[in-house]
Formats: structure tokens, sequence, C-alpha cells
């Protein structure tokens, strides 16, 4: 069991130095481009902090500060939602332009990450890490 655990950890570590790299060129954290790419996921749906805090399992302040970055910095607006208690949160055209240009590498970085992995293997990690993903959602391990 250490060793799986080392080797997540490494594999963590590994990809957050890269992504942490390539995307300084662009201004952004892992944590900011996070955010991009969930905003874009639903361009059209009205998101607000509450929906962006859920997502991420973390309090409304630490996702103000990341987006009072993100909007400083021209990759989201603010706008009065239908009913006018709060704001809705989008991704500007520059996101988009980024976001496009960092997806162009995606099958590249694909087939360096996952080299030497049949279909199979691929369709079998998922579900293990599926797996593991939802151990750690649990009650269980929430009151471990």
């Amino acid at each position: 069991m250490d060793k799986i655990k080392y080797y997540l950890k490494k594999i963590h570590n590994q990809l957050e130095s890269s992504f942490t790299h390539k995307l300084r060129s662009y201004g952004l954290t892992c944590t900011q481009f996070d955010m991009l790419a969930y905003l874009s996921k639903e361009p059209d749906h009205a998101h607000t902090l509450t929906d962006i805090s859920a997502h991420f399992g973390v309090k409304h302040t630490s996702a103000i500060h990341v987006l009072k970055i993100l909007e400083k910095n021209g990759f989201i607006y603010k706008a009065p939602s239908g009913d006018g208690r709060s704001k809705t949160i989008h991704i500007t055209g520059r996101a988009r332009q980024v976001l496009a240009e960092l997806n162009e590498s995606r099958p590249l970085l694909d087939a360096i990450l996952f080299a030497g992995l049949s279909k199979s293997d691929l369709h079998s990690l998922e579900r293990m890490l599926a797996q593991v993903y939802a151990n750690l959602e649990s009650e269980t391990f929430q009151n471990f």
C-alpha cells in the first residue's frame, strides 16, 4: 500500500510541477487553470460563487481570492444574475484562447503520460482510481 501512495504522490508532484511551469507563461497557476477549465465546460451556464465553491469543495473566501485574480488578469468577468441577488461568472475571449492553446498539447501529453498502457489498462486504471476517489469521498474517510 505504501508504494501505491508513494507513486500517487510522485505522479501528483510531477504533474503539478510540469503544469505550473507551462501555465506560468500564461500568467496562471494550476488552481486558476482548473477554475477556468471548469467554467469553460458549460460556457452558457450561469456559474455563481456558490456553484464554484461547491464544485471544488472549498470555502467561498478561497474561491473569491482565485476569482479576483482571474478577473484582474482579464480571464473572467462578472455579470448580474437574472434575479439580481448575485453575480454570475463567465470566461473571457482571452481565457478561451489560452484554454484552446493549452488543449492543443493535450494529445501529446496523453501519449507521453499513458505510453505503454493498452485501452484495457486505461479502462481498468480509470475504474480503480474512480473507486479510490469514491472511498475518499465516503463518510467513513471523512470521519477518519
